[in-house]
This record gives structure tokens, sequence and C-alpha cells, in this order.
């Protein structure tokens, strides 16, 4: 049971990390000062402080929490009641909408690459949550196995290959707005791609 404090801290870093993404996504993150944010959450420059170091500090926690929600994407669409190929194209189909109405944000994510330490990346919490959504996508491929809906493959380095794939796709049209035939085509794409390469010999897509 959290506190009220607690909870009064955890709604400020939220909100502080909502502007910074909105800030970051109409100015760049060059253009983004701390001041700038700090207007934007209605929270002094000191209180921002009290929560992040510095700018990139801010910015990768910005970067953080969308891979986190992502995550959330996914635990989601594995939850359903689906064949499995069906629940990977709900989570593609979900993420492209989450893509194309956040597109400024993820425009930026790809400009600013090189601000995430590949370095330092095993044991950070950028790789920790990236392994995670291979483990939530790997788990989902080995319960298609044991139902015999797909072939028996190493699901982990599947779902590795799954989320690149993914991933591409749209680092590769982020600058394309979807409407809703451009996402059917995209889905329909991605999960024949992967899955008639997976699936079960001899069975009817």
């Amino acid at each position: 049971m959290t506190s009220r404090k607690e909870r009064e801290t955890e709604f400020r870093r939220k909100a502080i990390v909502e502007a910074a993404r909105e800030v970051f996504s109409e100015k760049g993150y060059n253009g983004t000062t701390i001041d700038n944010v700090a207007a934007r959450a209605e929270f002094a420059k000191a209180t921002l402080y009290k929560f992040f170091k510095n700018k990139e500090d801010l910015y990768l926690s910005v970067v953080e929490d969308v891979f986190r929600e992502i995550n959330e994407i996914a635990e989601k669409a594995m939850m359903e009641d689906l064949p499995v190929r069906d629940k990977f194209a709900l989570f593609i189909d979900r993420l492209i909408t989450r893509f194309s109405d956040h597109a400024d944000f993820f425009r930026l994510l790809m400009r600013e690459v090189g601000r995430i330490n590949m370095a330092g990346w095993k044991g950070s919490p950028h790789a920790e949550i990236h392994d995670k959504l291979n483990d939530i996508l790997a788990r989902e491929l080995n319960r298609g196995i044991k139902q015999k809906q797909i072939k028996k493959i190493d699901a982990l380095r599947a779902a590795q290959v799954f989320n690149h794939m993914v991933y591409a796709y749209h680092m590769n049209n982020l600058f394309y707005e979807h409407d809703e035939k451009m996402r059917k085509e995209a889905v329909d794409f991605l999960v024949s791609v992967f899955f008639d390469g997976i699936g079960m010999e001899g069975k009817s897509k």
C-alpha cells in the first residue's frame, strides 16, 4: 500500500515526464530546456531537479516510459483470447496506432538514438525494458508451440527477430501517416512475413 506522499511524488514525476515528452516532440532535443519543461508541467524548475539530474537524464526517462508503454501494449494484446498469430497482429496494429499518435516524438527518438549509451546498454534500464518485451512475446510463442499453432523454434530468438522487424518498419515509415487501410496492409504484411516462416507446415494460413 503506497502512502499519500509516495502517490504525490509519483504523480509529479509522471506529470514532468509527460510535459517533457510534449516539449521534446515540439522543440526537439536541442531546442528543449529545463525551463520549457518546468513551464509546461507547471512546476518550479527546482522540482524537476529533485527527480532528474539534467536534460539528458530527463530525456532518457521519457524514452524509458515510452518503452514501458510498448510493453503494456504487448502484454494486453497477448492476454486476448485469440490464436497466437492474431495476438501478434493485434499488437502490431495497436503499436502502429501509438506510433502514429506520437509520431513527432518517435521521429525525435530516431534522430537522437545516439543519446542512448550503447556501450553501457547491458544491464541498463533500457536493456531491461527491451528484454522484457522479448520475454513477453517469447512466452506467447512458446504457448503457440505447445498448442501446435507454430512449429518448434527458439522462441526468444524469434521474438527478437520479430521486434527488430517491426521496429525497422516503423522507423522507415515514421514520415508517412497511416490511415486505416495502410495500417491494415502493414499488419497483414508483417504478420505474414513472420508467421508464414514459423507456422506449422501444411497448415492453412
